[in-house]
């Protein structure tokens, strides 16, 4: 009884160091990585692979700072009271901020809009998080929300817009078809982990065969996956 007292107390004693660590955050850090994972989840939800790797950048760097383990699940990190935001769109499925900006803000940000997909496409975190800020620049002017996606405010002249994913739905050969779905189990593993570098080497076997298919690199990779046909 008393070695089972005495693991458990050792256990709690060894737990403490990683909780101080996140109440650590400063309100403004806290806030910001509060804003990330909100943004994250409702990424995560669109199937938005661009901006959910761009969050989860930033979020890593704040922990980062704090010597917060890189393997802690974000929502351990995040306030309790931080949660996906609701977007409001119309019958077209326009959000409810395009159109908000003034022709000259519009065109400045869907150029750093441009740029930042550039940026994340090569991995580029300076050039990320320099376009993001450029971005939230405007985006604070007209008082939308910072956790709002990036890819609500661009319009479609901006950004390379939705497509229909069904078209590449069994587009792959069976062989290929079979080397996608490794690399995508593996993908998923990998960002379990937050394993970065494999991330990107799962993401460049999978990217080798939609090119293969000139398959658009917007489309979802889980969309392409066997058992997610009815994405």
């Amino acid at each position: 009884m008393r070695t089972i007292l005495s693991t458990l107390i050792l256990l709690g004693a060894m737990a403490l160091p990683a909780l101080a660590q996140v109440q650590q955050m400063t309100t403004d850090d806290q806030q910001q990585f509060n804003s990330y994972y909100s943004r994250w989840l409702a990424d995560r939800s669109n199937g938005d692979r661009d901006d959910m790797i761009s969050q989860e950048h930033h979020m890593q760097d704040l922990m980062e700072k704090y010597a917060i383990p890189s393997s802690t699940p974000y929502d351990q990190v995040a306030s309790q009271n931080s949660a996906a935001p609701a977007y409001s769109y119309d019958n077209r499925g326009t959000s409810q901020w395009q159109a908000v900006l003034s022709p000259d803000d519009q065109n400045k940000f869907n150029k750093e809009y441009q740029k930042w997909q550039e940026a994340n496409a090569k991995n580029d975190r300076d050039d990320i998080d320099k376009h993001a800020r450029n971005m939230e620049t405007i985006m604070a002017r007209y008082n939308i929300p910072p956790n709002t996606r990036f890819a609500d405010i661009a319009t479609v002249n901006g950004y390379a817009p939705r497509v229909d994913i069904r078209q590449y739905q069994g587009r792959l050969s069976p062989d290929d078809q079979k080397k996608y779905d490794k690399a995508y189990e593996h993908w998923q593993q990998d960002r379990a982990r937050h394993d970065r570098d494999d991330i990107a080497k799962d993401e460049g076997k999978m990217q080798q065969l939609m090119a293969k298919y000139n398959i658009p690199r917007e489309v979802p990779y889980d969309a392409l996956a066997s058992g997610n046909r009815g994405y």
